[in-house]
Formats: structure tokens, C-alpha cells, sequence
């Protein structure tokens, strides 16, 4: 299902951070009285009325004071989040009232851009509410008061926020088939596969890093099956993101993962992995993404032999050591049919019911091979379902449940791969008291 994305956007220092930061529960951006303390763009996801939401939080935006490069990126970064925005919550300064700069940001937002919130911040007691009314010049409508350090006023915002998305299911799905979106480091062939699989040059192809910026879709037939491959600039370290192409190519492939049932993850056989390979992997695991890890350029004059290089996968990223891993050359074509088979192979096994009685019997083999944590007195496991596909998702009942830890849990998920074949697929375990 796809997941709004709501952008903060506001001159600096006016509380777009200790909104953020306080919507989303925790201190992730960094707040201070200092203007322009947040140069680039963070990002959380929250939820409210059953509605999950994108929050994106961004810098200072001063359209009339693009001096030096930095202030220009702050204004591209904010630009760029806001055209991919479903909704922008304007914020001002309820305490100070509109300034030329207000006016200024309003008119640049409300150009191309039909979904507005107008917020005015720091409104503290009644007797500052009451000069709301002077934001109306703005021709955003009423704007919302709220105090985003005192926490006055966010019920009644986020429940506004989400009338104004857009209802449940409007974007129509279209007649897609299995969603793949391609994720992996910049240069490490993404675009050169899906030319592959269409046969033509349906995306520009260069040596240079970072050729594709936008999250391109491309239908394709396979075994009488629809396939739609989704295509993504590569993801940077975050120590080499400057431009505001980067960052909002960052975010697109956020939504790519939203988007998409199975995640090809694209590892380059001809360099060492790295860390932002495991970076990039564990967004797609902690999205509950059916995985396949493609292997590119193993068509070339390699350090180490394929099959060495495919153990060193499960070694560098074991969070994903049930992933299959497949070797592929995009440039000739070897294996790309096969990774294709296996995202089908993965897609049945996403939905992949265990009956009850059967599961009952995995975990009752798991807890005589090793028992469950004592917490007070000893603790017990009493019974588990299945209670979710894509990703299988099993709610297991016990005496205690703050005794079962990360470990433990992690030795049930393995003891339920044993028996069954949840191959490229996560497995997410709740565990909740009885009764």
C-alpha cells in the first residue's frame, strides 16, 4: 500500500525540527536556536487514525536569499521534496505574524503544488491564537495553532494532516503484476538490467555515478506473468551526498522499496562489499521486501571465484543469509532469467501459510533443543499462529513475554526455516501474554 509523504517546510527557525522530532516520537533531528541548523532533509515514518505516514523534515527556505551554494542546495533539497510531497505543511511563526518571507515561501508553494497545510508554531496561550487570523493573507486558509515544544495543538494537526491526504487506494494500482524495484549501490549496473530485460536502451547508461535520478518504471512480460521492474538511482553514503538530486534520489528509492513486492539488491562481484551495501540491504529486510541479491559483472576477470564470493554475501549481510543469492551479467544476459524465476519462486513463498497444528509442532521441537529464557519463575511458551503473509508474520503466547529476547527470537525464526521453505522472504515474530 502506498505510504503519503508529508514535507515540513518553513523559513529557519520557526520549530520545523521540534515538530518533526515530536510527531514522530523521538529526538532525531537536531534542534537549536541557531537558523539554519538543518541543512539537509530527515525522514521518519509515524502513524495516527491507522494512517501510515512519511514525515519529512527540511531546512530553512529562504527563496529570497539564495546567496552562497549551501543556501541554493537547502532550496533545491526542499524543492525537490516538495514536488514529491503528497502534502506540505507550511509552518510559521504564530508569535511574530507573517513576513515578507512567509508571503514569498507561500507564493513559491503554491505554485504546482495542490495539497497545503498552513501550521502556525509557537502559539503558546489563547491570547497569542487570537492573532491567527492574520495568516489568512496568505491564501492558505486557516492555519492550525499549535505549540510544537509543549506539544499544544498536534492531535488536532495530525488529525487535519490526514484528512488532507488523499483517500486510501486513490492512486490506482495499476494492472502491474509482481513489482520489482532495484536497489544498490551507484554504478553497479542497475539501469544496464533493465535494458537487458527490454532488449533496448530504455535508460541511459554511463560510467558516471548517479546517471539515473528518478524511480522509472518498466513493464515486462515473463512466462505469461507481468512484471514491473522499478529502476532507482543508486544510494550514496551519506558523507557524499551533496547535491539536492542525491537527496531526493535517496528518497525515491525509499518509495521504490515501499513500492515494490520483491527487491533485487545489486551487488557489484568486482569490489569489495561495503557497509553501504549492508545499509542498503537492511532497508529492504526491515521493510518485510521478499529479497533476491543479484551478483553483477561476474562476467569479468574476478579476484575470487563466484561461489566464494556468494559465501562472503552471507558473511558481509547475515541479516539476509535467507536471501538467495543469484550471479548475473547484465552487459551478456547470464542469469537474468533465473533471477527473475527466483522473484517469482520468492513472491508464492512471501505468502506461505503454516497450519496451526504444524507450527505448534516446530516450536514445540524448538523449545526441547533449547528452552526459553527464566524470567520470574520459569517461563513458557504455550502455543503460536500464523497471523500475516508478505512478510509471514507469527504471534507466539507466553508466561512472560519481556523474558523472550532478540536472541531467542531470532533461534525461533531459524528453527521455523528448518521445516519450512520461507527462502528470500523475512520472517517477523510478535510475542504477546496469554490472555
Amino acid at each position: 500500500m502506498h505510504v503519503p509523504m508529508v514535507v515540513i517546510v518553513g523559513r529557519p527557525n520557526v520549530g520545523k525540527s521540534t515538530l518533526f522530532n515530536r510527531i514522530i516520537g523521538e529526538r532525531r533531528a537536531v534542534v537549536s536556536e541557531t537558523a539554519k541548523t538543518t541543512r539537509d532533509r530527515n525522514y521518519g515514518e509515524f502513524e495516527w487514525n491507522g494512517r501510515k505516514v512519511l514525515l519529512v523534515d527540511t531546512g530553512g527556505f529562504l527563496p529570497e536569499r539564495e546567496k552562497d551554494r549551501m543556501d541554493r542546495l537547502v532550496v533545491e533539497q526542499i524543492r525537490a521534496a516538495v514536488t514529491e510531497a503528497d502534502l506540505v505543511l507550511f509552518m510559521v511563526d504564530g508569535q511574530t505574524g507573517p513576513i515578507a518571507s512567509d508571503i514569498e515561501t507561500a507564493q513559491s508553494l503554491r505554485r504546482g503544488m495542490g495539497r497545503i497545510l498552513l501550521v502556525a508554531n509557537k502559539i503558546d496561550n489563547e491570547k497569542i491564537g487570537e492573532s491567527l487570523y492574520e495568516f489568512m493573507e496568505l491564501g492558505m486558509g486557516e492555519p492550525a495553532g499549535i505549540s510544537a515544544s509543549h506539544g499544544r495543538g498536534i492531535g488536532d494537526l495530525l488529525d487535519r494532516t490526514i484528512e488532507a491526504l488523499p483517500a486510501k487506494g486513490s492512486r490506482k494500482k495499476l494492472e502491474e503484476g509482481l513489482r520489482i524495484g532495484i536497489i544498490g549501490r551507484p554504478n553497479v549496473g542497475k539501469s544496464s538490467l533493465v535494458n537487458a530485460y527490454v532488449g533496448r536502451e530504455q535508460m541511459i547508461v554511463s560510467d558516471i555515478p548517479g546517471t539515473t535520478r528518478d524511480a522509472i518504471d518498466t513493464p515486462i512480460g515473463w512466462k505469461n506473468q507481468r512484471i514491473t521492474l522499478i529502476d532507482t538511482a543508486g544510494l550514496k553514503r551519506r558523507s557524499r551526498v551533496k547535491e539536492d538530486i542525491d537527496y531526493y534520489a535517496s528518497l525515491r528509492a525509499i518509495r521504490t522499496i515501499d513500492r515494490s513486492d520483491i527487491i533485487f539488491l545489486m551487488l557489484d562481484a568486482s569490489v569489495p562489499f561495503s557497509n553501504q551495501d549492508a545499509r542498503i540491504a537492511s532497508m529492504a529486510e526491515q521493510a518485510g521486501k521478499g529479497v533476491v541479491v543479484l551478483l553483477n559483472k561476474t562476467d569479468l576477470d574476478l579476484d575470487h571465484p563466484v561461489e566464494e564470493l556468494k559465501t562472503r554475501v552471507g558473511e558481509k549481510l547475515p541479516f539476509l543469509r535467507f536471501a538467495p543469492v543469484v550471479s548475473i551479467s547484465a552487459e551478456t544476459k547470464k542469469g537474468i532469467g533465473k533471477a527473475l524465476d527466483k522473484a517469482i519462486e520468492v513472491e508464492a513463498t512471501r505468502h506461505r501459510e503454516v497450519i496451526t497444528s504444524k507450527l505448534n509442532k516446530i516450536v514445540e521441537n524448538a523449545l526441547r533443543r533449547n528452552p526459553p529464557p527464566v524470567g520470574r519463575g520459569r517461563n513458557q511458551i504455550f502455543y503460536a499462529v500464523q497471523t500475516g503473509v508478505a512478510p509471514p508474520v507469527f504471534l507466539f503466547f507466553t508466561k512472560e513475554p519481556g523474558a523472550i529476547t532478540p536472541a531467542y527470537k531470532r533461534y525461533l525464526i531459524r528453527s521455523i526455516r528448518e521445516s519450512e521453505p520461507y527462502e528470500g522472504t523475512p520472517i517477523w515474530i510478535h510475542v504477546r501474554a496469554r490472555g
